[in-house]
């Protein structure tokens, strides 16, 4: 069964930007916390018996004071190195909390201060109501829609299951992260803090339930959280939750236009290559990690070094509030992620009894659905304190969900379930990735604990091994299950603009199967899943596992896992091609070999794969070259500007980029039928290619989008004078710093998005490469750089608030320090000892 079986299968260029998932909304942030982030019920945080050790509660405004724990009960050093990077060691795994929390609050207090009021549930108190959904995005404003998604995914009973799974040292640490982040706001008070939280009534000490919301969250991302809006718009026939009463339910259109715009919404990405001994000028390890993550908010990367002597000593970048290293590398190995194409989610038609629509049919027995109702405060205009409340409708099958075409009616009701709703392994199998002290440890863990909420795990060692794992908490939906549960009275147009695939939920056996391997109930065992051990490489960049290595094709998998024989993306091709091109394999084995200085150029060469497809075909329809009719000024503008482009999306770009960006967007998403050479499963890395133009119909379309191009891009405020780096870039302060990349529908490894924000031509980098990480093996141990895109602080006035902007901006790698003696030879080291 191949993908256009399962789902909506458009063209690479009708994809998602930032990723190829099979089975996913595609959002580059959870979609409550982004719909919320715009506009932030009195305490969310319930003190409820987990263990809070730092005495924290969650009553009180900023400047609260909490009782310290006993002398010495946490103790972390912290030096900072070139570009603000901690270096943080401690005895134990409270300690590195309890550094990690002090360091990230003195670099980004106010970022996670705003998100802890997101999980709380709470924005709709402190924010208002938020903004009107655009294009029928549900029936309720942002802030509010996000309240009621929190406060049901993360009640008090939810949190203490994820509190009594997690690990002692995982406890540990989260203990340690409350009391160094709230050391900091109590040495720095309320009035101290940086503008964008400043003596804000939000702003509140932290306890361990908090860091639990967190990860919840965390795990819903790229799954359930992205649903919020439709969840809080399912409700029987006939009743609505008092949360609807100020706003109407959406239209049929309107709800259709709301699942493709949340479809087509960037998502987290990444480009990853794992390089062996085959493959490297040295013989040992080589990875590249280059996640595309925001540019702003909670999903920004944070870089750090975490040392327990003699038990751990890592170093690379993590998410905000979770004390571990995410992406990185030990004195033997390297690892890096990218986000995978597995189902996290599926939907269930369920039938329901005639005379109940609360109650659904399995097996011919009715069943009762759950009722739960979450109830949130909103600021109202005027300053008074509303209520409002939306009652949630739970079944075996997940959760009751108005999805587009899908609509609670008399007869039927459709749910959602995510498979990382009960994955509560998140922190635990990061420790011990962390702790591990071999690759083959490293594999173990990930196998063992299958954590990793929506990752590809690429690895290589120092002795040259590399290894590929996509071990995500996946639906176990086999493939003949598949077909025999597959929803079939539903307008086959409606399920194509589905996100996940849409079962039968009138009969168990349409349930997620259990295996007794597994972690958890209902989710494939970590075996079971796609991996690959080589020598020579491993790559992904965001497409299924299929063509990890063309040379070893992983293929067999249930569709919720990884689909072979598809269409792959444009930055996967281009990886592809340039790991061809350089190692020139023969009989399967490379008769070249890289260098780490040659990957490094390479991820920041800013090609557009996609003019080596498309732009010669384009050209030939310019005045002077055969065939080509009377030329208008708008043809002969984008043939001058093309044909003097570089074919990068780099700072010194010309328009040429604009145009072939516009005519991506505009045309080839549109037109998949332009393509001379169709897509071929037995030459992915080649097809499709080429652009019809020898036919006149699609000669005449080209030069028409060519023409439109140039009248765009116009009216977007790029003069043709103009270079990318005048347009794109970050704004810092005052600073206006040019960021180079382009878009992924081009097949630039470099993917960066940028909008323009103010309307006045320039457009903001919002999306994209973000932690660059470059680590080979010596005899001395790893030769590890860098780059955190964005720079390490969003203070303003931080040192580290723009540093590292503007070394991406020149392509000058940090050096990462890595050894003691690396570390105290920096001129710029400062140690600061903190314990309480």
């Amino acid at each position: 069964m191949n993908s256009r079986d399962l789902r909506f299968s458009p063209s690479t260029f009708a994809r998602p930007s930032g990723s190829r998932r099979a089975w996913r909304l595609g959002l580059c942030v959870s979609t409550a916390a982004a719909l919320a982030a715009c506009g932030g019920s009195n305490s969310g945080g319930s003190n409820f018996g987990i263990g809070i050790g730092n005495g924290v509660g969650s009553s009180s405004g900023p400047g609260v004071q909490e009782s310290a724990a006993p002398g010495n009960s946490y103790k972390a050093e912290i030096r900072r190195t070139t570009h603000g990077i901690p270096h943080i060691e401690a005895d134990d795994e409270k300690g590195i909390g309890y550094g990690v929390g002090y360091a990230y609050a003195q670099d980004n207090f106010c970022v996670l201060a705003e998100h802890f009021v997101t999980v709380r549930g709470e924005r709709s108190r402190y924010f208002g109501e938020g903004a009107v959904p655009a294009s029928g995005q549900g029936a309720l404003p942002a802030n509010v829609s996000s309240d009621l998604f929190y406060r049901q995914h993360n009640d008090d009973a939810s949190l203490r299951t994820a509190w009594s799974a997690y690990s002692e040292p995982v406890k540990a640490m989260f203990k340690g992260f409350a009391a160094g982040y709230n050391r900091y706001l109590r040495e720095t008070g309320a009035a101290g803090l940086p503008e964008s939280c400043n003596n804000k009534t939000w702003v509140r000490a932290v306890e361990e339930a908090d860091l639990v919301r967190l990860m919840r969250d965390y795990a819903a991302l790229n799954g359930l959280a992205d649903t919020a809006p439709f969840l809080a718009q399912a409700s029987p026939p006939g009743r609505a939750g008092s949360a609807a009463k100020t706003a109407p339910q959406p239209s049929e259109q309107a709800s259709q236009t709301a699942l493709l715009a949340m479809v087509g919404k960037p998502s987290t990405g990444s480009n990853a290559m794992a390089l062996g001994s085959d493959a490297t000028a040295n013989g040992q390890g080589l990875v590249l990690g280059n996640p595309h993550f925001p540019w702003a908010g909670v999903l920004r990367l944070y870089q750090l070094h975490l040392t327990i002597p003699g038990r751990m000593d890592v170093m690379g970048a993590s998410l905000p509030g979770l004390p571990i290293v995410g992406i990185g590398f030990t004195r033997d190995f390297a690892w890096t992620h990218t986000t995978n194409t597995a189902a996290r989610l599926t939907l269930h038609q369920l039938r329901l009894d005639p005379a109940d629509p609360t109650r659904y049919m399995v097996d011919g027995k009715s069943k009762a659905m759950e009722r739960k109702v979450s109830k949130v405060d909103v600021l109202e205009s005027d300053g008074r304190i509303a209520a409002r409340e939306h009652a949630y409708y739970k079944t075996d099958f997940g959760t009751v969900i108005a999805l587009g075409p899908l609509r609670w009616d008399s007869q039927y009701a459709y749910t959602v379930r995510d498979a990382n709703s009960d994955n509560h392994r998140r922190a635990d199998q990061w420790l011990a990735m962390n702790q591990a002290r071999s690759l083959d440890e490293l594999k173990d863990s990930v196998l063992r604990i299958v954590g990793n909420p929506w990752n590809n795990t690429l690895a290589a060692d120092a002795g040259g091994r590399t290894l590929f794992m996509s071990a995500t908490p996946t639906p176990n939906i086999s493939e003949a299950m598949l077909a025999g549960c597959q929803v079939t009275d539903v307008d086959a147009e409606a399920l194509k603009s589905l996100p996940a695939p849409l079962l039968r939920g009138d009969t168990a056996r349409c349930q997620w199967a259990n295996d007794p391997a597994a972690p958890q109930a209902g989710i494939f065992a970590g075996k079971l899943l796609p991996l690959l051990e080589r020598h020579d490489y491993v790559q992904n960049s965001n497409d299924s596992a299929w063509l990890t290595n063309p040379q070893a094709p992983l293929e067999g998998f249930s569709p919720l896992v990884s689909i072979a024989g598809s269409q792959q993306g444009l930055r996967t091709r281009q990886g592809l091609a340039w790991l061809q091109a350089t190692l020139q394999p023969r009989n399967g084995l490379p008769t070249r070999r890289v260098s780490q200085d040659q990957v490094e150029a390479m991820v920041l060469d800013n090609r557009v794969y996609l003019a080596e497809l498309v732009l010669a075909d384009m050209l030939s329809l310019c005045p002077g070259e055969s065939g080509s009719p009377q030329a208008s000024a708008d043809l002969k503008q984008a043939c001058s500007a093309l044909q003097a482009w570089d074919r990068t999306a780099g700072l010194d770009a010309g328009i040429g980029y604009g145009y072939l960006e516009d005519f991506a967007l505009s045309f080839l998403r549109q037109t998949p039928g332009a393509w001379r050479v169709a897509f071929d499963p037995a030459d992915p890395v080649n097809t499709p290619r080429g652009l019809r133009v020898e036919q006149p119909e699609v000669a005449a379309q080209v030069r028409e989008a060519m023409e439109a191009a140039v009248r765009n891009v116009a009216a977007k405020g790029w003069a043709p004078s103009q270079r990318w780096g005048d347009i794109q870039g970050a704004t810092r302060g005052a600073r206006r710093i040019p960021v180079p990349g382009g878009d992924d529908e081009l097949g630039v490894y470099n993917m960066m998005i940028s909008v323009d924000t103010k309307g006045n031509g320039l457009r903001e980098a919002v999306h994209g490469t973000s932690y660059l990480q470059s680590v080979g093996f010596t005899a001395q141990g790893p030769r590890a750089k860098a780059f955190l895109a964005y720079s390490q602080s969003t203070n303003p006035d931080s040192a580290w608030f723009a540093d590292q902007t503007e070394r991406f901006a020149r392509r000058e790698w940090v050096e990462l320090p890595f050894t003691r003696a690396q570390i105290d030879a920096q001129t710029d080291t400062a140690l600061k000892v903190i314990a309480e």
